[in-house]
Formats: structure tokens, C-alpha cells, sequence
């Protein structure tokens, strides 16, 4: 068996390292790939990898989310990967975010923070693609060209992510534990707890170290507790490994718990 997975672990990091996203490797956690079930670990990093590939699919979950924001994130527009980076943008549109002041780099990575929640919350293909680089502002409207990084998760992963959102950041923990029993992972509460900060994370500073040292830990139990995580771990470890790259390059305070809320209530007022 210990053979067997190996091999399938050498072909998922062959699969990463021949792609765009080969830079994924540098924050992935050793132990990730020991605690997930090799046929889900294998079988959805190749579906990752076929579905950039998939023009359809592609603009399917384009407009899909396109339609979803409409109600929760109306001044965020979502185009076709690549405008952004093809020279097409009007004169006066901000997309170099690192250099700019702090109020559109607070504005910009409180954005993305939305985004991830409205995401999850909308139950259906997400786009992972929230680097960076994939964002402009025009003004007050944010340009979002995601390439084709395409998430699939079944209706119960979304939902129990949905549910723990919604319990921690309303105040009801019994909601939060259930949630993590749904998805196997009722036993890492505490874990849980440390990876969404401390305080009421009205001003969090996120870091690709706190992300990589949280996850390792929640992998870690996952080992001396003999459980296995569900292989859609594999996608939900891509977005946010690309939202924290984000928001640590902007280096700014975001009130988590605020963008949150708003999203929830755009999303029940919807």
C-alpha cells in the first residue's frame, strides 16, 4: 500500500510541477498528502488539472458566479482569465496593488476575503484563481479574470463549510461542531479555532506561514488520530493557499468578520 501510494503521490507532484500552478508545491504541507485517501488525493488533483482544460465548464461557472455576485458582490465584475494581463484595460485602472495606498489595498484584499465567502456560500463550481495578479480597480468596481482553475464539491462539502462559517462567525458553536462532524473533522476543533485567529477578527493580518503551520496541524491530527480527510480538501487547500499568497502581498489588517456578514446578508436578502 505504502508503495502504491507513493506512486500516485509522484504523479501528482509531476501533474504540479509541469503546470502554471507548479508554485502550489511551495505551500502545501508534507504531511497532506499522508491523510487523504490516495485514490480521492490522486483523483482530484487530476480533475483539477482536466478542468483547466474545459472551455465549457469555464464559462458555465463564469457566469454561474457572474450571477451569484449580481446579488452578493454587485460591484465586482468577473471576465475571462487573461484581460487583465492583455493590455485591454482603460486608462486609470489599478493593478498594481502592492505599490498603491493603503485604503485600496485594504478595500482590495477585504474584496477578496468576500469573494471567498460568497464562493462558498453559492454552492455550486468555484473559480480558485483569487491570486492577485487576476484583479484590477476601476474605480469602484473590481475586475476579477480568473484563469481556469476550476473547483467542483459536492452539495455536503459546502454546505458543512458553509454551516462553519456561519457558526463561528455568528457566535453559535454547536452549529460550528456540527458542522466539523460533517465533515469528519469534529475532533480538530480547537485546530479550527487557532487557523481563524484570535480576537473577534475584526482586524486579521494573514500570513502564508499561519496558513501552512495551521493546515499542518489539522494534517498532523489527521495522522496520530488515524483519520482521513475528504479528497475535496485538495481543492479547498488550492483557494485558500492562493488567498493567503493574496492578502499577505497586501499586507493589511481586514475585518474578516464584517466581510462576512455582509456577504451572508446580501446572500439571505437574495
Amino acid at each position: 500500500m505504502c508503495n502504491f501510494r507513493n506512486t500516485l503521490l509522484s504523479m501528482l507532484m509531476n501533474l504540479l510541477k509541469n503546470s502554471e500552478w507548479s508554485f502550489l508545491l511551495d505551500f502545501v504541507s508534507p504531511a497532506f498528502f499522508k491523510v487523504i485517501p490516495p485514490f480521492e488525493l490522486i483523483g482530484n488533483a487530476t480533475a483539477l488539472a482536466k478542468r483547466t482544460r474545459d472551455p465549457e465548464l469555464y464559462r458555465s461557472a463564469l457566469g454561474g458566479m457572474q450571477s451569484h455576485f449580481a446579488r452578493s458582490l454587485p460591484d465586482t465584475r468577473i471576465i475571462a482569465g487573461g484581460m487583465t494581463q492583455a493590455g485591454e484595460l482603460p486608462a486609470g485602472v489599478v493593478t498594481d496593488f502592492k505599490t498603491a495606498d493603503e485604503m485600496i489595498r485594504v478595500e482590495m484584499a477585504t474584496r477578496i476575503v468576500e469573494i471567498y465567502f460568497a464562493q462558498i456560500l453559492a454552492k455550486q463550481t468555484l473559480l480558485l484563481d483569487v491570486r492577485l495578479t487576476r484583479f484590477a480597480r476601476d474605480g469602484q468596481n473590481i475586475l476579477w479574470s480568473p484563469a481556469p482553475l476550476l473547483g467542483v464539491f459536492s452539495d455536503d462539502f459546502l454546505n458543512a463549510m458553509g454551516e462553519l462559517y456561519t457558526g463561528y462567525y455568528c457566535g453559535r458553536p454547536e452549529q460550528m461542531k456540527s458542522a466539523l462532524k460533517k465533515i469528519n473533522l469534529d475532533w480538530a476543533h480547537e485546530v479550527f479555532i487557532s487557523h481563524f485567529g484570535d480576537g473577534n477578527q475584526t482586524a486579521v493580518r494573514f500570513t502564508m506561514a499561519h496558513f501552512v503551520h495551521t493546515f499542518h496541524e489539522i494534517f498532523m491530527l489527521c495522522k496520530s488520530e488515524r483519520k482521513n480527510l475528504k479528497g475535496e480538501f485538495v481543492q479547498l487547500g488550492v483557494l485558500l493557499g492562493l488567498m493567503y499568497e493574496s492578502l499577505e502581498s497586501l499586507n493589511v489588517a481586514v475585518d474578516v468578520r464584517s466581510a462576512f456578514h455582509r456577504v451572508l446578508k446580501s446572500r439571505d436578502i437574495g
